[in-house]
């Protein structure tokens, strides 16, 4: 008999793609196979996402497709994984009786056999139906597995199941303790969980024998790491430390990060480890004290700034990222004219920009949703201008400057690869060797984009030079 194939499909962030990534592990350890597309595939799962509301609909719309494929196949397993699994629970399964599995981001540890369990079941009662019957009827197995479960992160991870052979994320800890008005994370992902920095040391030294050179270290609120492993004295700064001695490990960065967690601490870890990703991304979300105390975020504008400043003063080099959400309930136009401020006076490398849409259960969603989907529009589009144009700034301060890349494929422009930069800016460069890729190399950059820069590839011993160039990191 052939081995069984999987179609794992991811939405969302990037703890989702590391959950898919540990649930194929689980899956080919039971002797599955990866199939080469999704009609080909015996189970079928998409790993989803609940923070925005595209993101489901995006689901919701595949779901409907399956559900036509399922009355065809009646022995085709159907899953939906992850925080829509734990935000809809029951619904998925009373109200789309062609879905199989409904399986919560606590319950990926054993999830080859809840698969196992489902593909017996839909085989056995595909035999028992009438053929006349079978095209008509969509009912499947019906398992549900969440709130409680074996985590995914008791799985020993298979190295070499990772779409970059240079690149990896790891999981520190899982679920999250802050009341974020409008986030329903703590909801899908729980209460914040750590894990031992052993097992995390453990987990990459694994990836580095296996060729990987850059790690991100992953977190709901990744620098808020350890504070439920009492008496175990583990912070990130510790982690950080450890991990920096590995000696084939050339990158490490971590997200995603709250600015109440930026401690003396870990910033000294910051200044101190020259392997460190030169960019933090810490959101802030709002300009304006009010919106930020409506969203509990649990810090001012002005402590924000301070903690940014004791940063840039021990580390200058240091970029940052920050996330923001626009026409949030009871924002004004004085409130979004402080972001707009905030963003510039901070002089952010990148920021992702979303219009707040209210989730279900979470406290935001009880307040009126006031501010009109237009005015929402424009002030989506008036903070990306902004945001565009400190970057454009930054990259255009790069032309003439080396920059060491770490090659991750080939661009989407014909006969160029990309790569990205230790302060994570993308640099595309002309070049058709694909033996490049997962290798760093010294390109001068040339041409400044809005996202992005453009340069010529030099020999390798220009490499030296632009490893950590500091006048990259004054003006970039």
């Amino acid at each position: 008999m052939s081995a069984r194939r999987y179609h794992l499909t991811s939405y969302g962030c990037q703890m989702n793609k590391l959950d898919s990534e540990l649930v194929e592990s689980r899956l080919r350890q039971r002797g599955y196979e990866a199939a080469a597309d999704e009609a080909s595939a015996d189970v079928v799962l998409l790993n989803t996402c609940s923070v925005r509301q595209h993101a489901e609909d995006r689901v919701w719309s595949k779901l409907g497709k399956l559900r036509l494929r399922k009355r065809q196949q009646p022995e085709l397993v159907v899953g939906v994984l992850g925080c829509m699994a734990q935000e809809h629970k029951r619904y998925l399964l009373s109200r789309m009786p062609h879905v199989d599995l409904v399986v919560g981001p606590s319950a990926f540890g054993d999830i080859d056999a809840t698969v196992e369990r489902a593909l017996e079941r839909n085989l056995h009662l595909a035999a028992e139906r009438e053929p006349a019957r079978t095209k008509h009827e969509v009912g499947g197995a019906g398992v549900l597995s969440v709130d409680q479960g074996v985590s995914g992160d008791t799985i020993r991870r298979d190295v070499r199941v990772r779409p970059h052979r240079s690149q990896a994320f790891v999981s520190v800890m899982r679920g999250c303790n802050m009341p974020c008005s409008y986030c329903i994370v703590p909801t899908t992902r729980g209460d914040e969980v750590s894990r031992p920095i052993a097992d995390i040391v453990d987990e990459a030294q694994r990836l580095c024998d296996d060729g990987v050179t850059e790690i991100t270290l992953l977190g709901q609120t990744v620098n808020a790491y350890g504070r439920d492993l009492t008496g175990q004295d583990a912070t990130l700064a510790r982690l950080l430390r450890a991990l920096h001695e590995i000696p084939s490990l050339r990158r490490l960065a971590f997200i995603t990060s709250h600015p109440n967690f930026l401690s003396p601490e870990l910033i000294a870890a910051l200044a101190e480890l020259p392997k460190l990703a030169r960019y933090l991304h810490l959101p802030a979300q709002s300009g304006s004290n009010a919106v930020l105390k409506a969203m509990r975020r649990g810090y001012t504008v002005e402590r924000y700034l301070a903690r940014v400043e004791q940063l840039l003063a021990r580390a200058p080099d240091y970029e940052l990222h920050s996330d923001f959400i626009v026409g949030y309930p009871g924002e004004t136009a004085a409130d979004f004219d402080a972001t707009v401020a905030f963003l510039q006076r901070v002089g952010f490398a990148q920021s992702y920009v979303f219009k707040y849409s209210p989730r279900p259960g979470t406290v935001a969603a009880e307040r009126s949703d006031d501010v009109p989907e237009a005015e929402k529009e424009r002030r989506n589009a008036v903070l990306l201008a902004a945001q565009e144009a400190l970057t454009v700034a930054r990259n255009r301060a790069l032309v003439g400057r080396t920059v060491e890349v770490l090659v991750e494929g080939e661009s989407k422009v014909a006969g160029r690869l990309s790569g990205r930069t230790v302060h994570h800016r993308l640099v595309h460069f002309a070049a058709s060797d694909t033996a490049l890729v997962g290798t760093y190399v010294p390109v001068r950059v040339t041409e400044a984009l809005a996202h992005s820069v453009v340069g010529e590839l030099l020999p390798a011993d220009a490499a030296e030079a632009s490893a950590h160039d500091p006048v990259e990191a004054r003006h970039a």
